[in-house]
This record gives C-alpha cells, structure tokens and sequence, in this order.
C-alpha cells in the first residue's frame, strides 16, 4: 500500500476491476476507496486527467458518504488506447472530496500496464492530498 503525503483527509485506493467498454480503446476502471481516517469523508468526483489514461471529471451521485473504515467503489469510463505491453507512467486518479466542511483534492499516483493479451490493470504508486482553493500566500 503506498504511503500517504501531505496532512488533511486519509484514504486508502486500490483498483477493484477493469473491463472493456462498449467502444474500442474505452475501459470501465473501478477502484475501491477506504477511509481509515477519523472523520468522514465525502467523495465529490472523480477524473483521470494523462493523454494516455484519460477521463473526464465525474460527478459521483449521490456522492458517497465514507465513515471512518467504510469504503465503496467508484467507476470511470477511462480512454487508454495504448498496444499490448505499453506501461503508462504518471497518470493520476484525482479525487475532488469533503472532508468535515473544507473541500479537498486527492491524487493518486497511477502507474497503468497494458499486459501481452491487451487487458489494463492500474497500481497505486503514491496519493498525496491538498486543500482546494488554498495559495499559501499570506495578505
């Protein structure tokens, strides 16, 4: 399991399936999400943003609700048309989440490996968290 950076929201992701969708070079791309955090933890949406494993953001409706230790799955319709043997380096599974009244971003370090039968599977290298709408800058 990758170590976490950054402080703020805790979750725990590792994919659940994969599967050819219904147009070629599309798969349906499941990861299950856990929250071993304290407080719940509210999952807004979900995108996929590489050239090469890429989707477009996702409103996850109704948004789950994670309390501390439950988990759910969430699904995206990824593009990934890349040939057998192709591993995909640096794409990204980024979260737009709810953690007590502050929204959060989550990201989730792919690596994406299209094996020698032309089947997709994703691992989760790192995920590192940080505030939405936070600069850092002082006025």
């Amino acid at each position: 399991m990758p170590q976490q950076r950054g402080t703020g929201p805790r979750v725990a992701i590792e994919p659940a399936a994969h599967r050819p969708g219904a147009v070629a070079g599309v798969w349906l791309v499941a990861w299950r999400l856990q929250n071993p955090g304290p407080r719940p933890l509210q999952v807004l949406a979900a995108r996929a943003p590489h050239g090469r494993f890429r989707s477009q953001e996702r409103a996850l409706a109704p948004p789950p609700m994670l309390l501390p230790g439950e988990s759910a799955e969430i699904e995206l319709a990824v593009t990934c048309a890349e040939p057998p043997g192709t591993v995909v380096e640096n794409a990204f599974l980024i979260l737009r989440v709810r953690w007590g009244s502050e929204p959060w971003r989550i990201l989730a370090r792919l690596r994406v490996m299209v094996d020698e039968a032309g089947s997709l599977r994703t691992t989760c290298e790192e995920i590192s968290v940080q505030p939405i709408g936070f600069s850092g800058a002082r006025t």
